[in-house]
């Protein structure tokens, strides 16, 4: 689904950084002074907010691995070879080409037989490597709808050639973390937090995340709390960050994720940790100066 409120309420996040509380951890963002902050969040219609860059050229054959990468391909040749992807009345793709795409596409995480065993045929919605590259495709406009198929877009032709994958990747960073509300995958009641300061998350990842943590821990280090989470029944900002950034950035290859505990345990009982990848700092960079305090300078 399309980010619905498009660009960041740069004044609300940065009134929430100026007024934020005390918690237990110092968030990194504290770090920085205001113009850094709106050089992390102002983000123009397209493109990236000032103070992020990528440089995905620097790590090509990374590059070329990435989940989502893979996977966006994958469906676009599809749609090419077929002559597009047929649709349900709702939008989604057919049980057919579900299941086609849901056999290759290789996702971070994800076990398909546990999803088959409690399925006994796929629609879209139940395939979440599917449901996502298909939707961020379209928002992308890499693929098209022309009236009960999809098509693949000329652009999305001229980008399967190898020597195109920095621009699909920087082109499917911006679209998922950007322009499509990753809210819409969980369903949790605080909408769009902490993806609606998304740049300010990536830049406090890049200098808090080196070694292995929870999503409640690196949600206190890396994001601004929303007052709406102190309304909850529970506190939904490990959960919300675990959805909306960390598994997210898997796709990317740009986190990399670890269970913890016995592994007779079922996985969801499992503790999951992450860390940034060394892919990360090679291909996510930032224009922003970390200022110095007076006191410090002798």
């Amino acid at each position: 689904m399309p980010l619905r409120h498009g660009r960041i309420d740069r004044f609300g996040i940065i009134a929430s950084v100026t007024m934020a509380a005390e918690t237990r951890l110092i968030p990194a963002w504290r770090l920085l002074n205001r113009e850094g902050l709106h050089a992390l969040v102002d983000a123009p219609r397209r493109g990236l907010p000032e103070g992020i860059f990528l440089t995905p050229n620097r790590a090509l054959h990374e590059i070329n691995a990435v989940p989502l990468v893979m996977a966006a391909r994958q469906v676009i040749e599809r749609a090419i070879a077929q002559g597009g992807l047929s649709l349900t009345a709702a939008g989604a793709l057919s049980r057919a080409d579900t299941r086609a795409l849901f056999d290759l596409i290789d996702w971070p995480d994800y076990t398909k037989n546990e999803v088959l065993a409690v399925n006994q045929v796929l629609n879209e919605a139940d395939a979440l490597p599917v449901h996502v590259t298909r939707i961020v495709l379209q928002v992308a406009g890499l693929l098209r709808r022309r009236g009960k198929v999809l098509i693949a877009a000329k652009k999305a032709q001229a980008l399967l050639d190898p020597n195109a994958s920095a621009d699909l990747f920087a082109l499917l960073f911006e679209t998922t973390l950007w322009r499509v509300s990753l809210s819409y995958f969980d369903r949790f009641s605080v909408e769009h937090w902490p993806q609606d300061h998304i740049g300010i998350v990536l830049w406090c990842l890049s200098v808090a995340a080196n070694d292995w943590a929870d999503a409640d821990l690196l949600a206190q280090v890396c994001t601004v709390r929303d007052e709406r989470l102190d309304r909850t029944a529970r506190d939904l900002s490990g959960p919300a960050m675990r959805s909306r950034i960390l598994r997210p950035l898997t796709w990317f290859g740009l986190m990399e994720m670890v269970r913890r505990g016995d592994e007779v345990q079922a996985d969801w009982m499992r503790p999951i940790l992450f860390r940034k990848t060394a892919l990360f700092d090679a291909v996510v960079g930032f224009k922003i100066e970390v200022p110095v305090p007076t006191s410090a300078v002798h």
